[in-house]
Order: C-alpha cells, then structure tokens, then sequence
C-alpha cells in the first residue's frame, strides 16, 4: 500500500492517492479536476472509491467531476450529507469574500460508519473523530492513517465552523488518534504528515 498526494486549491488542501497492487482510492478531492485527473492518468490503475474525511467546501471542490468522469461511489459519514448541498454548513458560505464561488455537489454518497471496512479491495479501520466538524472521519490503514483536518503537525483543526467544537476535537484526538501506534504517519487535509510521537508536544493539545 502507498499513498501520494496533491495539495490544491485556495487553502492547499491535500488530495490523497491511495494504491494497493491493483487500483486506486481518493480522499478529498479539493478541487483542480485536472490536475487529479493528470495524477490518476501518471498512477494507471483504475479509480475504485472515493472517501471524504469530511465535506467542508476545500475536500469536495472536484468531487461532482471525479464522479462523473470515473463512475465510482462516495463515502462519507452521514451527518454531513447535508453539507454537500449546504454552502453555510460547507464553509464555501463564509469564504465568499475572498472570491470563492458556492461550493456544492449533487452526489449520492454512501453511509460509513465506525469500524473495520473493506471497500473494492481496501480494508481500513473507520474511526469518528469530530470536533472540527460533526462527521470527521479518520482512515486507519496498517502503514498510516488519513485524519483530515482533526490533526495538523503542531496543530489541529480550526473549530469555528458549523458545528465545531473544541472540546470535542481534543476529545477525539487524544482517545482515539493517540491511541494508534505513536510512530504511524499520520497524514493530515492540509500540510505534512506527522506521528503522534511528534505531536505530544503540539501546543494546541498541551496548553
């Protein structure tokens, strides 16, 4: 298994390419269809699944595109199916004064829940980590972990979004994060990867 990414759009968000021996699965398709569509065309192996870590406008941005291109399925956690047609639950609302378009997607995501899942050949561990918005979910793989924008290397996701929650996000982090194996990358929505061993010393979570 590897992982490769591109960071896209107004905020850099980091769009994951994730590779077993056979095919491909995205996480957070940001935005630039071409530029993921170039990535795809370099890896050569077939898009299988997409996985959003969460549906703030700058993860989605090129997601209605990806899918109709590539004919593949979503998942999502529940609470924000809703935020793909909701530009105030979104977040692309708020950033209209910067010249952001409405950010919004027609897809027909699929449910996923806490767990253990497979999915066309994938198998992960789902974990529910909100706080920065009510259905952040992190990818647990044996090599690393995807963990959207709950962690950041020396610091964690901005809470002031609809249905954001501080304590909530601590919580989530430190129970469920920093239960992973303290030298697993850790790779974040935005920025490079980290380790929970890097981050006992994040200030956000220590003070």
């Amino acid at each position: 298994m590897q992982i490769s990414s591109l960071a896209l759009g107004l905020v850099k968000t980091n769009t994951y390419f994730i590779e077993n021996e056979k095919s491909v699965i995205l996480v957070d398709p940001a935005s630039d269809y071409d530029l993921i569509k170039k990535k795809l065309n370099q890896i050569n192996k077939p898009l299988k699944a997409i996985l959003l870590t969460h549906a703030h406008f700058d993860h989605i941005g090129a997601l209605d595109d990806v899918v109709a291109k590539y004919q593949v399925p979503v998942y999502m956690h529940r609470l924000e199916f809703d935020f793909l047609t909701d530009t105030y639950k979104n977040g692309s609302e708020k950033f209209k004064q910067y010249g952001l378009e409405p950010i919004t997607s027609n897809v027909s995501p699929n449910q996923l829940d806490e767990g253990s899942v497979e999915i066309e050949g994938f198998q992960f561990n789902v974990l529910h980590t909100p706080g920065h918005s009510p259905g952040s979910l992190s990818f647990v793989f044996d090599e690393f972990a995807v963990v959207g924008d709950t962690l950041f290397k020396q610091g964690i996701g901005r809470t002031d979004l609809y249905k954001g929650d501080y304590e909530t996000l601590v919580a989530s982090i430190l129970d469920k994060i920093f239960e992973l194996d303290e030298d697993l990358p850790l790779f974040p929505g935005h920025g490079p990867y980290t380790t929970i061993k890097d981050e006992q010393v994040n200030p956000y979570l220590n003070g």
